[in-house]
């Protein structure tokens, strides 16, 4: 699961997520899944839970048959408690297609929200850095305004908001001018 998240992080991989569904001749355009570093600690702590039963491996299997237990379920746990740390960060994605943009989040194994919206919906793209580590380390939030009562979309955790933002910004205004010519 360790190699696979560093797979991922540094290979650049610009198709659909499998859960997600395109439309007919829809392109994406950008693939962006938030940045590790708010995650950092939670990840952090699944692996230690994870490794914490093999420093107390000796003293459980003297137990018998009870302190095999303790350990499996123990182990177990960690295993499980790391898959889902992992598929809430693999699977909360912000896809950036040539005609919408998708917020799928991921917020447990069996939760998740999606909301998209065309480009034409879209009244403005703003972004934020806020505090010294979002800034060192180039991750901030994406907010996009919708029209009407229609709730907002925010995406934390982007890393580069600002080159998201004016990629939204600038496939809006082709979306207007295409709409301005028909």
């Amino acid at each position: 699961m360790i190699v696979l998240l560093c797979v991922k992080l540094f290979i650049i991989d610009m198709q659909a997520p499998k859960f997600l569904e395109l439309k007919a001749r829809e392109e994406v355009l950008e693939v962006v899944h938030g940045a590790l570093m708010p995650r950092f600690l939670r990840f952090f702590f699944c692996v230690i839970w994870l490794v914490l039963p093999f420093f107390f491996l000796f003293p459980l299997w003297k137990q018998g048959a009870f302190g095999f237990v303790v350990f499996f379920l123990w182990l177990i746990s960690g295993v499980i408690l790391l898959f889902r740390q992992y598929i809430m960060w693999d699977r909360t994605v912000f896809v950036i297609t040539d005609s919408r943009v998708v917020d799928h989040e991921q917020k447990g194994l069996f939760y998740r929200v999606v909301t998209e919206a065309r480009y034409d919906q879209i009244d403005e793209v703003s972004y934020q850095l806020k505090g010294l580590v979002q800034t060192l380390f180039r991750f901030g939030l994406v907010r996009l305004e919708l029209h009407g009562a229609s709730a907002d979309i925010v995406v934390p955790h982007v890393v580069r908001p600002a080159h998201l933002a004016d990629l939204i910004n600038d496939l809006r205004s082709s979306s207007t001018s295409s709409h301005d010519i028909k």
